[in-house]
């Protein structure tokens, strides 16, 4: 577990260990305080002058407060940088995870992880783990002490205490086990909750709250149990130390003071005994309470680095790019886009994408895509079809490189996908979602998001482009009215139709669309259907089409089954002679 917490405070040492080093020294100057109490006593008894042991004493007071303020202010804000890298650093890598890695997970859980496990990671490397140190240090100082005074008696005392240490040793471990529990179940409450909210109409519209509430009250009962389990262990630890501290006292006021009869410790070493008994009610208790709450911290910790092992996206290009030639002149958009080249042995421009023999699943007993060839030409209007499960959505994740295939190439301008980063290859292409997620926040934030440089200009070109600029004109505040959580203010035509001016924006090479048509009213499929060829002027466009109005409308159809494109031709050619086809446009139309 420690090295866990070690790994984990990586660019926080050093302010960590100055940190550490402050707190020991107040510690050291407070272990010192008992002897000098016992020169002021010794002074006494013997009298002496009381002027330098007091003002030693009062001077290690002192220290001790100054020293331990300054500790304290340094140890709350390296806390907060710990807290700060990690979330940070958990966004960053959560942002890049590989989405077959990230496919398996819930969301809600992760960001449980990102949240509520690094809080407690905190308080387990800042509190705890410095406590446990300047605590041990203290104890084992008092320890030495009591030893120089008089070794039999602390002798006795050892015994006692580690007769104690053996009993939360093994509490700590069963502490451990239950934090694990009470962590995986606080985020499965947050990943259960994630889940209703985010669909909370159809939850309402499926009547289905008291069902999502039972589901949601069993996970909570269950974090309940683990997190009673751990403070049933955890209250059991500070009286089993209080009592070893108590037996130790006891043990110090009755043979001390029978070795002070004897003649065998004199009154100021039993009043530094004493003390030093006394202070030790305080480290130890700590000391005790510090190591069962590392444990408690083991489950954040497992769970935070569980993230970290999760494979992330590789945006480094596998080969040298070719070289960049300028961007375009007209408006905001990439700053630079590649030379068009044809492949190797032709002429002419080279397509705007190209798939050959392309072979992937998402698990390996189950291939989707058994050897799809796909060219779309520049400036063209390639229509996508097929029954569902032919691969069409899967074709669209590996274009935009979210997965990488099992065998076959991709490229894009005639440029192979290993030459440039994933960066490099998603400017190059614009995507316009079937579900269409709108983002919360203003309309030009949702606009912008792919092409943050754009100018208001350039936004109501892409508005008036999806029919939207009497929509947008008619709002209280115009492009900077708020959308709502996922764009609930929006009816679903109009978030299809602003994500479509969203990807158009950042002036793509190839815009992919599913079904762009599929949440619109007669009126505006057929104004898209017109504005689909004023596209062309700017991008090729790949469209997944269930509407005859956009099969009909593409330069050319190719027709999936079976994880193969079974046809290609024009809308006219694959009606005449692909009885598939035939029967597919007939469902698509009734």
């Amino acid at each position: 577990m420690l090295r866990q917490l070690w790994t984990l405070t990586r660019g926080q040492r050093r302010p960590l260990g100055v940190a550490l080093l402050l707190t020991l020294t107040a510690a050291g100057v407070g272990v010192g305080q008992p002897l000098a109490a016992k020169g002021v006593v010794d002074a006494v008894t013997a009298h002496r002058p009381l002027l330098f042991p007091c003002a030693v004493l009062v001077l290690l007071l002192l220290a001790q407060a100054l020293i331990g303020a300054c500790a304290t202010f340094l140890l709350e804000r390296t806390g907060e940088r710990f807290v700060l890298g990690m979330r940070t650093g958990l966004i960053s890598h959560l942002l890049r995870v590989r989405m077959d890695a990230f496919d398996r997970l819930r969301v809600g859980d992760l960001m449980a992880r990102a949240s509520a496990d690094v809080v407690v990671l905190r308080e387990a490397l800042t509190h705890v783990s410095v406590q446990i140190a300047t605590n041990l240090c203290v104890a084992l100082g008092s320890v030495v002490a009591m030893f120089v005074l008089d070794p039999l008696l602390m002798l006795l005392i050892l015994g006692v205490l580690l007769g104690c240490g053996l009993v939360i040793n093994r509490l700590s471990a069963e502490i451990g086990r239950s934090s694990t529990a009470l962590q995986s179940a606080v985020g499965a409450i947050s990943a259960g909750l994630e889940r209703a909210l985010s669909a909370l109409r159809t939850v309402r519209a499926n009547r289905a709250e008291q069902r999502e509430i039972d589901h949601l009250d069993g996970l909570a009962h269950r974090a309940y149990d683990a997190a009673v389990r751990s403070a049933r262990l955890t209250a059991v630890v500070a009286p089993t130390a209080q009592l070893a501290i108590n037996a130790a006292f006891i043990l110090v006021l009755l043979f001390g003071t029978a070795r002070v009869d004897q003649g065998a410790l004199s009154l100021g070493a039993l009043v530094a005994m004493l003390l030093y008994a006394s202070q030790l009610t305080g480290p130890v208790t700590e000391l005790m309470e510090g190591i069962a709450s590392v444990n408690r911290a083991k489950g954040s910790a497992e769970r935070v680095q569980e993230v970290y092992t999760l494979p992330v996206e590789d945006s480094a290009p596998a080969g040298p790019a070719a070289p960049a030639a300028p961007g375009r002149a007209a408006g905001p958009g990439p700053a630079t886009v590649p030379p068009l080249r044809p492949p190797d042995g032709a002429t002419g421009p080279a397509p705007a994408l190209e798939l050959r023999d392309l072979r992937f699943g998402y698990s390996r007993d189950a291939p989707v895509l058994r050897g799809l060839d796909l060219t779309v030409p520049p400036n063209a209007l390639v229509a996508l079809v097929g029954p569902s499960g032919a691969g069409k959505s899967t074709t669209f994740a590996l274009i935009n490189r979210f997965y990488e295939p099992w065998s076959g190439s991709l490229r894009i301008d005639g440029q192979p996908a290993a030459d440039l980063g994933l960066a490099q290859w998603r400017s190059r292409i614009g995507w316009v979602e079937q579900d269409c997620p709108i983002l919360h926040g203003t309309l030009r934030d949702n606009l912008r998001y792919a092409a943050p440089d754009s100018t208001d200009e350039r936004l109501w070109q892409m508005l008036d482009l999806v029919n939207l600029t009497e929509k947008v004109d008619r709002l209280p505040d115009g492009l900077d009215s708020e959308v709502g959580e996922r764009g609930v203010r929006l009816s679903s035509g109009e978030r299809q139709r602003i994500a479509i001016a969203r990807a158009v924006l950042a002036r793509p090479r190839l815009l992919l669309m599913d079904e762009p048509t599929a949440h619109l009213d007669p009126a505006n499929e057929a104004a898209l259907t017109v504005n689909l060829h004023k596209l062309r002027e700017e991008c090729a466009l790949l469209v997944i089409a269930h509407r005859m109005s956009t099969i009909e409308a593409a330069d050319s159809v190719v027709m999936l089954s079976g994880g193969t494109a079974s046809a290609t031709g024009t809308y006219a050619e694959l009606l005449r002679g692909h009885p598939d086809f035939r029967q597919l446009s007939g469902q698509r139309q009734r």
